[in-house]
């Protein structure tokens, strides 16, 4: 009896011990923090942003929010809610929110709404003079570019001069003289006819696309003038050495960080490129038209200007088929933004949106292009998925006047670059301007 009473003893306090066990805290995963999504999807700089989700937490120190990759300013943050005021030029991406460490990605993209604001620089008479803003006189002012020096250089084109114009506006001839020729020499001893495309090296050397010499050229520091290549007894399109290379009315120049110097070479619908070493080379293009395709499959009409991206591809502005091209870094040749051949005006997304010959395409440092748009005299926006907007100027309506984007007036537009302050300088040819467009 004694043993049967210690055994049941035995099996009842495991049993006890096993409920007691059993009914003490059931522990789970932990809280999983949830990203649903978040509104407003476009707005200007300060526009607050609200993030829904879950499991947020309630502490503004253990949240950050980047949009495209600049930090936003957290306001306040909820279980549930956050907001966030949107930073300044953050073009269009993803918010990346980060909650005690961990991310999350959003899978919708914000699209930042930017404002112009268009002043004057310096020019505004036609003819030729140098000097302050308000007396220099230009003839066309075609193509811009800016050193590190906080100069600009630019292509007169109708005064067939390359000049230089100081941060204050005041401008000077670097080289040529008031009539077209062809000679090498320095100063007012060279001679160029209609120079249109410029980019500057790194020694301060200013390399031109001489458009009517079918040329490709150079100005040393010291104001020196030299013929590259090509020639205006030259024209034609064979590739090689400098000496035999030939050239037909080129308009672009862009020089790369490996000092390969690549040319839109207009008439002949081709992208070109000269080695360091002196070997001129077909990059793209086959015959003047339109296709798309693999580079030398590809077809371009008049490409005027092409600039690079930090990830190897090459957007042109292919002025006569009235459309953005872009050249991918496994070399296909693809339509970007606009509708070939067909020219007009419209904004919208890549296919719908409409050019009238664009002259001109810069980059700034989020992938927006900037789009000289040379008739329809205005200043166009293209985010990075192709979606196109007006910055600046009235569609179809040329003239002149300063003021909010909307309300600015340019006469032909032909060439821009940016200056280190993220402002772009614009070639208002026909108004002989130089206008400056301050962007928020």
């Amino acid at each position: 009896m004694r043993r049967f009473l210690t055994l049941y003893t035995f099996i009842a306090s495991v049993i006890f011990l096993s409920c007691k066990e059993k009914s003490g805290p059931i522990t789970g995963p932990d809280p999983i923090t949830t990203l649903a999504n978040f509104a407003p999807v476009n707005g200007p700089k300060g526009t607050l942003i609200t993030i829904r989700g879950g499991n947020f937490g309630n502490s503004v120190s253990d949240i950050s929010l980047k949009i495209n990759g600049l930090s936003a300013e957290i306001k306040s943050v909820k279980d549930t809610e956050i907001t966030a005021t949107v930073p300044d030029k953050c073009g269009f991406g993803a918010l990346v929110l980060s909650v005690n460490g961990k991310e999350f990605t959003s899978t919708e993209k914000f699209r930042y709404t930017y404002k112009a604001t268009v002043s004057y620089f310096t020019g505004g008479q036609k003819g030729f003079a140098d000097g302050a803003p308000d007396a220099v006189k230009f003839e066309g002012p075609y193509k811009i570019i800016f050193d590190s020096k906080q100069n600009f250089y630019l292509t007169d084109q109708g005064n067939c001069l390359v000049r230089k114009i100081a941060s204050d506006g005041t401008v000077t001839t670097i080289a040529g003289t008031p009539h077209s020729g062809f000679q090498d020499g320095k100063g007012d001893k060279a001679l160029m006819k209609f120079p249109i495309g410029i980019d500057l090296g790194p020694d301060g050397t200013i390399y031109i696309a001489d458009h009517q010499n079918n040329a490709i050229r150079k100005v040393t520091p010291d104001g020196t003038l030299t013929t590259i290549a090509g020639g205006p007894d030259k024209e034609g399109s064979a590739d090689g050495n400098v000496k035999t290379a030939t050239f037909k009315k080129p308009y672009g120049v862009k020089l790369d960080q490996a000092g390969t110097l690549w040319i839109c070479d207009t008439e002949n619908g081709l992208i070109r490129k000269i080695s360091p070493e002196g070997q001129v080379t077909t990059f793209a293009g086959s015959t003047p038209g339109f296709a798309d395709g693999k580079l030398r499959e590809a077809k371009f009409y008049f490409p005027a200007h092409l600039t690079f991206d930090d990830q190897g591809n090459i957007f042109v502005a292919d002025k006569h088929n009235h459309c953005i091209r872009k050249i991918t870094s496994d070399g296909t040749v693809t339509t970007f933004a606009g509708k070939p051949e067909q020219n007009g005006f419209k904004d919208g997304t890549a296919k719908e949106a409409m050019f009238n010959q664009p002259s001109n395409v810069q980059i700034d440092k989020v992938g927006n292009l900037y789009v000289a748009d040379l008739y329809n005299h205005c200043i166009r926006l293209i985010y990075p998925d192709g979606f196109v907007t007006t910055l600046a100027g009235q569609p179809g309506t040329a003239g002149y006047a300063e003021g909010p984007g909307a309300e600015a007036k340019f006469y032909y537009p032909q060439g821009s670059t940016f200056d280190t302050a993220g402002k772009l300088f614009v070639t208002d040819s026909f108004n002989n301007r130089i206008r400056k467009i301050t962007i928020e």
